[in-house]
């Protein structure tokens, strides 16, 4: 099947409810076998809130009709997804990380261990 024909159509899932549009296809590593994949990546957008891109096997894909696209996957499970997907974007904004501080005279790097030096970024709302 060629997936390039996927791009900007809507998805849903097997019960016809609707999932989001498909922005790109990309071939990723699979999560069992380190073989590239293809992707459909769909972006979900929610009012007040980011956009998130999730992506979703393109061999999912059960039927394709006119501006339409179904995956078998129900909208329980995608949106388990969507939770697990916004979870890990929001750790990523609050990490601090730590910051290694070096002097160029004697080439010491020195790094704190307690990140006490450093604030937390505040999420934003």
């Amino acid at each position: 099947m060629e997936y390039n024909t996927l791009v900007s159509k809507m998805a849903l899932d097997k019960f016809d409810n609707k999932l989001g549009r498909i922005s790109r296809i990309e071939r990723l590593s699979g999560k069992t076998i380190k073989k590239d994949i293809p992707y459909a990546m769909i972006a979900v957008q929610k009012f007040l809130q980011k956009t998130v891109v999730v992506p979703i096997e393109a061999e999912k894909v059960t039927k394709v009709e006119g501006n339409y696209v179904w995956f078998s996957i129900t909208k329980s499970e995608f949106t388990e997804e969507v939770k697990r997907i916004r979870k890990i974007l929001t750790e990523r904004e609050m990490y601090a990380g730590t910051r290694a501080a070096s002097d160029s005279s004697s080439y010491i790097y020195g790094i704190d261990q307690s990140t006490l030096t450093q604030k937390r970024k505040e999420r934003k709302r």
